[in-house]
């Protein structure tokens, strides 16, 4: 299983404008616009990404999933699949000192064909997949930096 995480500290938004802002599937465009090679709407919180690394480019799907707010938490869960690529995202949310301030981890967990896997991020998907959550992360920062008020 690879494991992918990037956060970001968001100064004067709350937590939980935070959150009702990332439960809107809509805006989820706005998180991805640019972070990969390409990107195509399917539907509402549904999206297909295009990742070209060696050995072939990919297709990941991404579909928002549901928010939860259970055990205090505040998570915002995302599906993703691909071929001999499936995981998991999820959007965490913690209220940091002072508590206008909101930390934004963005979590995610593949499973794959273990072997093919591991060739496949040796070949180049493992840099471009960094890349791509930072950049999810900047806009993120932007985005839901206009929630400042």
């Amino acid at each position: 299983m690879s494991v992918y995480t990037t956060d970001v500290l968001i100064e004067g938004v709350r937590r939980d404008d935070a959150l009702a802002w990332l439960a809107d599937a809509g805006h989820h465009r706005a998180i991805l616009d640019g972070a990969f090679d390409g990107l195509r709407e399917t539907g509402t919180g549904c999206f297909e990404l295009d990742i070209k690394s060696a050995p072939r480019p990919r297709v990941l799907t991404y579909t928002f999933d549901r928010v939860d707010e259970e055990h205090g938490g505040r998570r915002v869960h995302v599906a993703l699949d691909g071929r001999r690529l499936k995981g998991k995202l999820h959007y965490s949310l913690r209220t940091m000192k002072p508590s206008t301030n909101t930390l934004i981890t963005v979590h995610a967990d593949f499973s794959g064909n273990g072997y093919l896997l591991l060739a496949a991020e040796s070949l180049g998907l493992k840099p471009r997949l960094d890349a791509a959550f930072k950049a999810m992360t900047a806009n993120l920062a932007r985005e839901v930096g206009k929630l400042k008020g």
